[in-house]
């Protein structure tokens, strides 16, 4: 039977991945907003991979798109989707012109919500295990 420790422990634990995560995802964002070329990428295909048992997964488009110095990319992002996006498609995509393998999708959501709310979520979960720990509140009984 799992102790309230336990629960703390992990709660602390998922909330310090949170803040690691967030903190990276901002980090990358902030660097490809400061210094990245946008373009007109098409999904090429889309790999998708599994991360449960029961065969339940993401699709990780490939795009393909042209630099500013005329190289072509084919690049898988780092963000999966479900459904996949459709092969064909065009994608508005930002890449780093000293690496542009490193792309992603220019969207505000990604570039700035999500590793937002992963931080806050994890600045959340630190607060409550906080307040669990020194007994002001009382969440696990």
């Amino acid at each position: 039977m799992p102790s309230i420790l336990d629960f703390e422990l992990f709660i602390v634990i998922l909330s310090s991945v949170l803040l690691i995560v967030g903190a990276k995802l901002w980090q990358d964002g902030n660097h490809l907003v400061k210094n990245g070329k946008t373009a007109t990428a098409v999904v090429f295909r889309n790999n998708f991979k599994t991360y449960l048992e029961g065969g339940s997964g993401l699709y990780y488009p490939v795009v393909r798109f042209l630099t500013d110095k005329q190289e072509w990319i084919t690049e898988e992002l780092s963000v999966g989707y479900n459904p996949k996006k459709r092969e064909g498609a065009k994608l508005r995509v930002i890449y780093d012109p000293e690496n542009p393998t490193e792309v992603e999708i220019h969207s505000i959501l990604q570039l700035r919500i999500l590793p937002l709310l992963f931080i806050v979520a994890g600045v959340a979960g630190m607060g409550l295990s906080s307040l669990e720990y020194l007994g002001i509140t009382d969440i696990v009984k």
